[in-house]
């Protein structure tokens, strides 16, 4: 997907995510929960080459049998491309049944909500940084690319 450079990721998924208090998360279509959502830029030291941002996130859903969430969404660039990823850990609900219910299937169902959440936060940040070229009168296309602006969104 063509949207922003990398070092814009961050600041444009901290655009997408400002004044919102509610996300609505889904792991498939027709499925879907509003979670309320806190987040902060802290500072990502995981690569040791250079210092990144981060984004914190945490959420808490309206409805008791779906799990709360914290977690860390990072870009790192990768050639003309960032990968974009979010990892964490949440509680499932409900004691010995929902960590049961959670072996089976619910971690399945966590993974699929959060790669299902990346992959709009993308389109998000995309759509933003088109308006925001075109804002600046910016070219969308780059000849010395092939054509194309930089690749720079990868679900990870």
């Amino acid at each position: 997907m063509s949207i922003a450079r990398f070092s814009a990721v961050v600041e444009m998924l901290e655009s997408v995510l400002s004044g919102r208090e509610v996300l609505m998360i889904s792991p498939m279509h027709g499925v879907r929960e509003r979670v309320r959502i806190g987040w902060a830029i802290v500072d990502d030291f995981g690569d040791t080459v250079r210092r990144h941002d981060a984004i914190a996130i945490y959420w808490t859903p309206e409805h008791a049998i779906f799990p709360s969430f914290a977690g860390t969404i990072t870009v790192r660039p990768h050639l003309r491309r960032s990968h974009v990823r979010i990892s964490g850990v949440y509680t499932p609900p409900f004691g010995v049944p929902g960590e049961t219910f959670d072996r089976m299937a619910g971690r399945y169902i966590a993974s699929a909500t959060l790669h299902r959440l990346i992959r709009e936060l993308g389109e998000a940040i995309e759509s933003r940084y088109l308006v925001y070229l075109e804002e600046i009168g910016a070219a969308r296309t780059d000849r010395h690319a092939g054509g194309k602006r930089d690749q720079v969104l990868g679900v990870h």
